[in-house]
């Protein structure tokens, strides 16, 4: 696999609740957590969360709960599947200072770059959900 992410990018999984079935076909999933992969406060996370559910809702994007997490769950980040285009998630992404997006397209999962555009297919969705 590629190394243009972070390595612990591709092992990530994913937990999704109160999520429409089916799921969409194509959504974003975003997190305000750790910018730029810096460690925040767990109080500085929520906020940004909230900062962020704040705006999908001002909005009107259609969005769920999804929550990526490493293989064993030690590390959880919870973040928000969003109903939206590439071009708005990657905004959304730019906006809450993150490394990247995750894009799911026709159930397959992808890593986009919100620097710089470079897009990677990491494995089906379906495989990645826990």
């Amino acid at each position: 696999m590629s190394s243009s992410f972070p390595a612990c990018y591709y092992d990530t999984r994913f937990r999704v609740g109160s999520a429409p079935t089916p799921l969409p076909d194509t959504f974003a999933i975003i997190t305000a957590w750790n910018p730029m992969d810096r460690c925040w406060s767990r109080k500085m996370n929520v906020a940004a969360d909230h900062r962020l559910r704040r705006l999908l809702e001002r909005h009107h994007l259609k969005h769920f709960r999804a929550i990526g997490q490493s293989p064993d769950g030690s590390h959880q980040e919870p973040g928000w599947a969003i109903v939206t285009d590439l071009e708005n998630a990657l905004k959304i992404g730019k906006r809450y200072k993150q490394r990247a997006i995750w894009w799911i397209l026709d159930g397959k999962l992808r890593l986009h770059s919100c620097l710089t555009g470079h897009q990677e297919t990491v494995a089906g969705f379906a495989q990645r959900m826990v």
